[in-house]
């Protein structure tokens, strides 16, 4: 696909793209042309000064420890050094649990508020939340006398000495979050090229989410790909493969996949050294996290209710039957129907949801 594929090699990266329109920035300070990324959909509200993230599992007290009440308008919330928060977390019960903890760093990261800052939080979900740090259960490992800590002022992360008052908000359960980054949620771009690949029913699809491979796209590196002003989001606990052929043989294409089976069996089947003259799918690494979609026992799969559903569709330069088409493989992901109904008028095929993005 690309024209000068090492000179963009340093820049190539993928994410996701596709809300037609945004919600209302629930941040201090927003910023009308971000997109928020911890909607308040996201979000289950247990009634009980509790409430569950859609997007990790994970459970947080809603008020900052020293708050209680209805929007956390009763107390004064309470800074303490690093030892003395994890000694309220064990001493808290908020709801009946007693598995109450410190956040790690990446799970405090999760609820940073991107559309806006001071506080750098969902103000309706979290109300009363200082603009200022909050302490992880994380230290650093060769410095124990520093932890990691969030600031939600502008939702940085930094270390901080553990005998300085800082704010606490506690958690439990939850998802692992060794796949998530919530620093790293950005928008994927779609993009298309016509031009370039004329055998190809309505061209080929580029998908990125790196804003500097964006840049390049952009600015003609990779040929004649423009934006369809399609996007969407990435976010979520489960890796994104992704894997790309060659310009020759081919197929001059990306692809990207969030299922284990399908992305261990495409990296088995790779040969090293690369073929001069066989086409393969070469493993590029992990573009981003997002959610799986669930798989009902009769096969049909759907979305969680914090997620938006994506869809594929195949250029079928390999059809179910008959020799090869003379154009390369491509998919198209959207998370609009009306684009699978068109690809599928053009004779692509339809491939159904193949995972579910963050709102």
């Amino acid at each position: 696909m690309f024209r000068n594929l090492l000179a963009l090699t340093a820049v190539l990266a993928l994410q996701a793209t596709a809300l037609e329109a945004g919600a209302s920035c629930t941040a201090g300070h927003p910023v009308s042309s971000l997109i928020e990324s911890t909607p308040t959909s996201a979000f289950t509200n247990h009634g009980d000064s509790t409430l569950t993230h859609g997007l990790t599992g994970l459970m947080w007290k809603q008020c900052v420890q020293g708050l209680s009440g209805a929007g956390c308008a009763i107390g004064a919330a309470s800074a303490m050094p690093w030892r003395a928060a994890l000694a309220a977390a064990a001493a808290d019960t908020t709801a009946g649990h007693s598995d109450w903890r410190l956040p790690n760093e990446k799970e405090l990261d999760s609820i940073v508020e991107s559309c806006g800052d001071t506080p750098a939080i969902n103000q309706a979900v979290f109300p009363a939340t200082p603009s200022a740090s909050f302490w992880s259960g994380s230290s650093r490992a060769t410095s124990p006398a520093f932890a990691w800590i969030v600031g939600f002022d502008s939702g940085g992360i930094a270390l901080g000495s553990k005998t300085t008052n800082r704010y606490v908000r506690l958690v439990r359960s939850g998802h692992s979050m060794a796949s998530f980054d919530a620093q790293a949620r950005q928008v994927v771009v779609e993009y298309l090229d016509t031009a370039d690949f004329p055998d190809s029913p309505g061209g080929h699809f580029f998908y990125s989410s790196d804003p500097a491979e964006q840049a390049a796209v952009d600015a003609g590196a990779a040929g004649a790909f423009s934006r369809t002003g399609r996007q969407f989001m990435t976010g979520g606990t489960s890796p994104v493969c992704r894997f790309y052929g060659s310009m020759t043989p081919g197929p001059n294409s990306h692809f990207f996949t969030v299922e284990d089976a399908e992305c261990s069996a495409l990296k088995a089947a790779q040969l090293s050294p690369r073929p001069t003259t066989v086409q393969q799918w070469n493993y590029e690494g992990i573009s981003y996290a997002t959610t799986p979609a669930t798989v009902a026992a009769n096969g049909t799969r759907s979305c969680p209710a914090y997620t938006l559903p994506l869809y594929r569709a195949y250029n079928n330069a390999f059809p179910p039957s008959g020799p090869k088409n003379p154009w390369d493989s491509n998919h198209r992901f959207t998370p609009a129907l009306s684009d699978i109904a068109n690809m599928v008028a053009s004779g692509w095929r339809d491939e159904g949801i193949v995972f579910c993005t963050a709102q």
